[in-house]
């Protein structure tokens, strides 16, 4: 069965100042996220405002579209259509997402080349034997990036749990490692 992402669509890269590329949001029935990482067990936008200092928008889909906007981050994801064995339908993971039909990477590559984008981060840290291809495809855009002075970094995957290992990997990933009194100091400072 071929499954279609399904919010890329609506939403199409711009260039803003952020990227963050997931893998995949299948527009199947049993798929009830309304936006980017909005599934159950996925912690994205728990982890994501805690590393701005800004309180956790989980289920909140306005609020994490003004949060967006406000830090210059935009969403895509890397695969676009793939086939899926229906029993898989409502797996979501990626060791799932072999038979990819369609990649956004050559879109991804293009909205990189206008320059607007300034860091790229992919929310996967870990590649196996199962995502070979997944591997392939981002480390074009890594590739790229390191090519064209774009900071990239891999980011641990948001679903599944939270910690606080996790969220120091992000403020590491970002480069903001402490707040202090409403002022974000980056390692920089």
């Amino acid at each position: 069965m071929i499954v279609h992402h399904k919010l890329l669509k609506h939403y199409p890269l711009q260039g803003k100042k952020r990227l963050i590329i997931g893998t995949f949001n299948p527009d199947v029935t049993c798929n009830n996220a309304e936006f980017f990482y909005g599934r159950a067990k996925n912690f994205f936008w728990v982890l994501l405002p805690e590393i701005f200092n800004e309180v956790n928008l989980k289920g909140d889909v306005a609020a994490q579209k003004e949060f967006l906007v406000k830090h210059e981050i935009e969403l895509t994801d890397l695969i676009i259509s793939v086939e899926i064995d229906e029993r898989d339908i409502c797996n979501y993971g990626d060791d799932k997402l072999e038979n990819v039909i369609e990649w956004n990477t050559d879109d991804i590559l293009k909205t990189l080349a206008c320059e607007n984008t300034q860091e790229v981060y992919f929310t996967r840290k870990s590649f196996d034997k199962s995502v070979a291809r997944i591997k392939d495809e981002i480390f074009k855009i890594k590739e790229f990036c390191e090519s064209h002075a774009i900071k990239f970094n891999f980011l641990p995957t948001p679903s599944r749990f939270y910690n606080d290992k996790k969220v120091y990997e992000w403020r590491e990933a970002f480069g903001i490692m402490r707040i202090e009194e409403g002022c974000m100091q980056t390692m920089d400072d």
